[in-house]
């Protein structure tokens, strides 16, 4: 998985300090979020089911996006 993927989405009061990397692929989400101006991230999956919603398969909390981008990577093969 390369960040290059992912589209960048900030927080419209605090861009710098809340902010996002996300993809989907139709059939999952991929996000890795930051509420702290990068000092952790989270990393998280969801899944769409067959009721058409999406449900989180995945998520934890790491120290850099590299580490989120490794995560996820695992998860998605």
């Amino acid at each position: 998985m390369n960040i290059a993927d992912f589209k960048l989405e900030k927080n419209r009061q605090r861009p710098d300090f809340c902010y996002g990397y996300k993809k989907s692929d139709g059939n999952r989400k991929y996000e890795i979020f930051t509420m702290n101006g990068g000092k952790s991230f989270l990393a998280s999956i969801e899944e769409k089911r067959m009721d058409g919603r999406f449900y989180s398969e995945y998520s934890e909390t790491f120290s850099t996006v590299d580490e989120c981008l490794e995560a996820l990577a695992k998860k998605e093969a």
